[in-house]
């Protein structure tokens, strides 16, 4: 999962009505005005360029092993919550939040970090609700770290993804649980 759409609108909305003032500073005939115009348009380009790359390099998996929190374009940080560790799961969502489709949902758990928060998440419930589900069919399972669905061993066909620790098909070149490339 990853933030909302909403984390975008300030930089890339300031972009546009800048773009739309440097148009209407030379429309008029001003163009005293178009070198201010211009380094505020650049300044918010780069904004809302940084603002995208975060936003993409934002990223919440959810295994049936465990929660990974990873964020950061330059530098990249990663919090790890096992499944079994975590204790609460809250989700709040604003008057705004509830119309537009995003919340933000905190993770508290036994591990080191104490919890995970996460703002602006795109369907708080969802998230939520996963977690919950692969906790209970953990519990039920008694806990095995076996594919969705099987039994036993993994099968010869499949292999351990490196970053999340999930099995995935032997031929995948994406972790489905992590969506990063494995090949």
């Amino acid at each position: 999962m990853r933030r909302h759409w909403i984390v975008l609108g300030w930089p890339v909305g300031l972009t546009l009505f800048l773009l739309g003032c440097l148009a209407a500073a030379r429309f008029v005939g001003r163009p005293g005005l178009l070198p201010l115009i211009g380094a505020l348009l650049l300044l918010s380009s780069i904004w809302a360029t940084w603002r995208f790359l975060d936003w993409r390099c934002d990223l919440w998996a959810v295994t049936g092993e465990r929660v990974i929190d990873e964020e950061g374009v330059l530098a990249v940080r990663m919090v790890d919550s096992p499944i079994e560790s975590i204790h609460n799961i809250t989700c709040e969502r604003s008057i705004i939040g509830r119309i537009l489709g995003y919340g933000t949902v905190n993770i508290q758990t036994a591990a080191e970090n104490g919890s995970v928060t996460i703002r602006r998440v795109g369907a708080p419930d969802d998230l939520r609700d996963t977690i919950i589900e692969v906790k209970e069919r953990r519990r039920t399972a008694g806990g095995a770290g076996v594919p969705d669905g099987a039994t036993g061993p993994p099968r010869s066909d499949s292999r351990e993804c490196p970053f999340c620790a999930e099995w995935i098909k032997a031929r995948a070149r994406v972790c489905r649980f992590c969506g990063r490339d494995v090949v």
